[in-house]
């Protein structure tokens, strides 16, 4: 039988507070509100976004490489409005990996 998302996080982790501190260095936020926004996150999403966070700093370094790689493929030339940057770096980091797939990253 599958391990509900609660079991995988305790056997993993130990406890919720676990995941989170394995999550927060992973994370380039300010650390007392993300840890804060987190502890109120279900133990699912934690486990997408613990996995989300570790292929942003596996395949890209930082979310910093990431946001320039997008634009580099998005605008070729280099015209990137200041709207579109905002975004990016307001985005999650789940959303900024869809974005790379979509504008042609692999």
């Amino acid at each position: 039988m599958k391990a509900t998302p609660a079991q995988s996080v305790k056997a993993k982790f130990g406890d919720r507070a676990g995941i989170v501190a394995a999550i927060l260095p992973l994370l380039e936020s300010d650390k007392t509100e993300a840890k804060s926004t987190l502890m109120g996150v279900s133990n699912k999403q934690l486990i997408k976004i613990l996995g989300a966070a570790q292929e942003v700093k596996q395949k890209y370094g930082s979310r910093k490489d990431l946001i320039s790689k997008i634009v580099a493929l998005r605008y070729p030339n280099g015209n990137v409005g200041d709207g579109f940057l905002k975004r990016l770096e307001t985005a999650t980091v789940k959303r900024l990996l869809e974005e790379y797939r979509q504008v042609g990253g692999k």
